[in-house]
């Protein structure tokens, strides 16, 4: 009877935990996050504890907010003199990232300090003290690690050095410093040449030393290195031209056209047009495009070129249709991070969700770009 009351209470409890963890599971695939880790820290909660469940429930502690939960988990195992000396290696690095998620940024790089002098946990220290020092905007310090530790980089993290380049380039450029300020934005260059970011804020400082040609030839630069760039290098570029009847100016906005297709910028060409040739000129331009690229945009910028060219009969079911559409455009955010999908109506160079650098891209579509 012992034997069998035994048999029966283990597995009444590995029902009971099968039935927890496939719980979390479904939460999951629900698209319920929150749930589900409250499910899968129940169900670690409920088995004898290894190592690796220990791991995994403080981190999942961590994602949860429990970070105090996380950090005195984390604490006792690095501190743990029966574990391996990786095992309580790797559960520092938890540590220090229960930290950063507190914002203990100073017990943070403390054990970093000290983390880094170990070869084979050197690279995930690199990372986490790039992030340390992003979040205390120390991108000078940020430049020194990155550079002293640049065997560790990858192609990534290339793409953030040269944002950090940008960041200080962008305080001397506050301070009225632009020669410091061209210098680092030279270095975020030479750091990954196709940083769209670096190479419209070069084209803003060759325009406020009124060097306009050398501010075009930086914007073509940003549209040929990202085509999805547009509406960012058509604001600089207007500010190149002092007047919109230049024959140069048009045919900076046809070049721009070419590498971008961006309705924003067919839209300022097409006006451009207009003014230089005429409403008929304008809407022959725009039907050609329209047939290849249907976009709400441009078939808005079509009606109001329709109501000019015959504002006596313009039909008024026209101009509804065409504000609809223009109030469609205007609730749209216009941008979108690839790696989160978080979404903006102004652009940002760092994810303010995920904080990836320059991953907020312009949204493209029949109501984007």
């Amino acid at each position: 009877m012992g034997r069998s009351t035994s048999k029966q209470k283990r597995e009444n409890d590995k029902n009971r935990q099968d039935s927890i963890y496939l719980k979390g599971f479904d939460y999951l695939l629900s698209n319920k996050q929150e749930k589900a880790v409250d499910k899968f820290i129940a169900y670690l909660n409920s088995i004898d504890q290894t190592y690796e469940s220990s791991l995994a429930l403080g981190n999942l502690f961590r994602q949860q907010g429990e970070v105090d939960k996380a950090i005195s988990l984390h604490e006792k195992m690095s501190n743990d003199s029966s574990l391996d000396e990786s095992e309580r290696e790797l559960a520092k690095i938890e540590l220090i990232r229960d930290f950063l998620s507190a914002g203990l940024l100073d017990r943070a790089e403390k054990i970093l300090s000290d983390v880094i002098d170990i070869p084979r946990l050197r690279k995930t220290a690199v990372m986490l003290l790039l992030s340390l020092y992003e979040k205390e905007q120390d991108f000078e310090k940020a430049i020194q690690i990155a550079n002293h530790y640049s065997d560790y980089l990858d192609k990534n993290s290339y793409v953030q050095l040269s944002n950090y380049y940008c960041e200080v380039a962008k305080k001397f450029s506050l301070n009225a410093d632009y020669k410091q300020s061209e210098e680092y934005l030279k270095r975020a260059l030479v750091t990954d040449s196709k940083c769209v970011r670096a190479l419209i804020e070069m084209a803003e400082l060759k325009i406020k030393n009124n060097e306009y040609q050398e501010a075009i030839e930086y914007v073509k630069y940003a549209s040929s290195a990202d085509p999805e760039s547009g509406p960012l290098c058509l604001v600089t570029l207007k500010k190149c031209f002092q007047n919109s009847a230049d024959p140069n100016y048009r045919f900076a906005l046809e070049d721009l056209v070419q590498r971008t297709n961006s309705a924003d910028v067919i839209i300022e060409y097409v006006k451009c047009v207009e003014q230089n040739s005429g409403v008929d000129d304008a809407l022959a331009h725009i039907q050609n495009i329209i047939s290849a690229k249907p976009n709400l945009k441009l078939l808005s910028e079509y009606l109001e070129l329709n109501s000019k060219k015959d504002p006596v009969t313009s039909h008024e079911s026209i101009l509804k249709i065409k504000s609809l559409f223009d109030a469609q455009i205007a609730s749209n955010n216009r941008y979108v991070c690839k790696n989160c999908g978080f979404e903006s109506r102004i652009q940002f160079y760092q994810c303010p969700s995920c904080r990836k650098w320059d991953s907020l891209k312009t949204k493209t579509g029949l109501d984007g770009d």
